[in-house]
């Protein structure tokens, strides 16, 4: 549900950072760090398959009329 969101909240983040790591602190450099890398793979996650997407419907289009 998570990488079906069009845009989650930050606070989805930092839960799903607090979830991999307990026990460290919501400031530590490890959350922050976690939170990022987050952030980094859901973009690249979205546009490679806004790309993709894109690239089957004109392919589509233009096999089938």
């Amino acid at each position: 549900m998570f990488l079906r969101a069009r845009d989650p909240p930050k606070s989805a983040f930092t839960q799903l950072a607090m979830s991999v790591t307990p026990g460290f602190p919501l400031k530590s450099g490890t959350i922050k760090f976690l939170k990022k890398k987050i952030n980094s793979y859901y973009t690249d996650h979205r546009t490679r398959l806004n790309t993709e997407v894109r690239n089957y419907s004109e392919d589509y289009i233009y096999n089938h009329g």
